[in-house]
């Protein structure tokens, strides 16, 4: 039921940000499946090679089989995702069954209906790879003293979730780090052995093919300057994570609260403020929230992250650690596996972001929840008064419900202004019929897969020559925004008024202040406000011909 919920939510959001280009690889698999990076892809400044732009193979194949089935329907293609999150949740419910039994049924909606997860499917990688990853995580555990079979299977698992996204990597971790604790350790050698060879028996026929591995490639692009580098250049990553987890993670945090010995009130207080500071950044403009040069949004959501993590490690410390008859360690492996989990992912999430995202925390949200439960499960066998308020369940799931509905709402300017800039081209070549010259686009994004659905081609800045009788459509970018949508890759300029003639504006704009394209997949902070509409395009028809500088 939460699976289908998840999935029919994700039909009602057309195309957005990273969505284009797993549609573009898997339109490309689709004719050529043999040769998935055979081509060039229109995402950056300029045409690159596919094997330059990140994408592993398997939810583009799988999105590939969903065409040669029906065709390139974006609902039916949100449909076809629904076996991944079906995984997601069968992941979950056993693993919070096998570690915090009795709690499942508190945890489960909290966590597959949170901001991390509902928002987040689209057509993109991070919860198919969330749900290979964590299925690989349930296998082994139910492989070890099983035999080595079933260890390898969870180990081919986990190899598919690294090559959907990369940041899987920490599923053969994961398993490792259970064998040590469980002393299942020739279990988990097989199973990171069957991973590492699948993950790389593709990397090699890709070397076979190209010359080159994909994954090769991205990791050395990322990469130089020394292990001092590395490390100074994450610091700027810690507070914009923090303010990302401060979203995505507030149930499993008030999950945390409640397991721990902190007084209701205190509770019901810290939730009661989040939501009214969630309300506020909803519905106020951006200015209004910035003071001096306190960007209040940016504290609020790095501020409720920083409360979701201590209370996280708090109760690390309950499941860690003894206290009443004085200090000591307590020696339980699946507690001492659910904590390294979580500082693995937590290392993860720092190690391998390249820029803050919403999609670097998702894997420590969900585990953070995990851990949760597993303190709540305790202490409700002890005592039955501390089982968390029904309201909890009702803030985790509304947040996720919230942001899911706005970002929603967020990916539709793309849409309708491609939508009304072909119309205003159709109306421009009806009223002169000699003037049926080609139509060009600038953005990436949900925009560029809508303007070429209408048959707009896209232009490129110092090499795309239009000419006279041709019609542009151009992005107006808000003069203060550092990252505006849709991204261009380039330096965006209008025709001036000698060149073209402005057949006018089209503006998508509703009262509602929240945003999260672009800012949800990568920027400051998951939800922000914002002071100009969502998003502007304009219209021109060139009278000589002309190159964007």
């Amino acid at each position: 039921m939460l699976a289908g919920f998840v999935t029919l939510a994700n039909v009602a959001k057309p195309v957005t940000v990273d969505d284009t280009a797993y549609l573009l690889f898997a339109r490309h698999i689709h004719s050529h499946p043999t040769n998935p990076y055979g081509f060039a892809l229109f995402w950056w400044a300029q045409p690159e090679p596919a094997m330059e732009v990140l994408c592993p193979p398997v939810v583009p194949y799988w999105l590939a089989l969903g065409m040669t089935l029906f065709g390139e329907h974006v609902g039916l293609l949100k449909l076809w995702l629904f076996p991944f999150v079906l995984l997601l949740a069968w992941a979950l419910n056993t693993l919070l069954v096998r570690f915090a039994r009795g709690i499942e049924g508190v945890a489960l909606p909290v966590l597959m209906l949170s901001p991390a997860v509902l928002p987040s499917l689209n057509l993109m990688l991070d919860v198919p790879a969330l749900a290979l990853a964590l299925a690989s995580v349930e296998l082994f555990i139910r492989a070890a003293g099983r035999g080595l079979g079933l260890a390898a299977l969870a180990g081919c698992v986990a190899g598919l979730a690294m090559q959907t996204k990369y940041s899987a990597f920490v599923a053969p971790a994961v398993i490792a780090w259970y064998g040590i604790t469980h002393r299942r350790v020739v279990p988990a050698v097989c199973a990171v052995f069957a991973a590492a060879a699948l993950f790389a028996g593709w990397e090699f026929l890709l070397v076979a093919k190209y010359g080159r591995s994909h994954f090769a490639f991205h990791a050395g692009s990322s990469g130089g300057g020394g292990l001092s580098a590395f490390v100074e250049s994450k610091f700027p990553l810690l507070a914009p994570l923090g303010g990302y987890l401060g979203c995505l993670a507030v149930g499993s945090g008030l999950l945390a609260m409640s397991a721990l010995r902190v007084a209701r009130c205190w509770t019901t207080g810290t939730a009661a403020l989040w939501c009214l500071g969630f309300g506020s950044l909803v519905t106020l403009p951006r200015r209004w929230t910035i003071i001096s040069d306190l960007n209040l949004v940016s504290a609020f959501w790095q501020l409720s992250g920083l409360i979701w993590l201590m209370a996280g490690a708090g109760c690390l410390g309950v499941l860690l650690f003894r206290v009443r008859t004085g200090l000591g360690v307590r020696v339980h492996r699946g507690a001492l596996f659910l904590s390294g989990w979580l500082l693995i992912e937590l290392a993860a999430a720092i190690g391998l972001a390249p820029f803050p995202a919403a999609r670097r925390v998702i894997g420590v949200s969900v585990v953070l929840g995990l851990v949760a439960a597993r303190v709540l499960s305790r202490v409700c066998r002890v005592r039955q008064d501390r089982r968390p308020s029904r309201w909890v369940v009702g803030v985790g799931v509304g947040a996720g419900a919230l942001v899911a509905a706005i970002d929603t709402l967020d990916a539709y300017p793309e849409k309708l202004c491609a939508e009304e800039a072909a119309l205003r081209v159709a109306r421009a070549r009806a009223e002169e019929p000699l003037s049926a010259g080609r139509v060009w686009y600038v953005g990436h994004w949900g925009f560029q897969y809508y303007c070429e659905r209408f048959g707009m081609l896209p232009l490129i800045a110092q090499q795309t020559e239009a000419r006279a009788g041709d019609y542009l459509v151009v992005p107006e970018y808000p003069p203060d925004d550092p990252f505006p949508r849709p991204y261009a890759g380039f330096d965006v300029r209008h025709p001036p008024e000698w060149v073209a003639d402005d057949l006018g504006g089209v503006t998508a704009d509703d009262l509602l202040s929240a945003k999260t394209v672009p800012n949800y997949y990568g920027g400051a902070g998951p939800v922000t406000g914002r002071d100009h509409p969502r998003l502007q395009v304009r219209v021109y028809r060139l009278r000589t011909d002309w190159v964007m500088p």
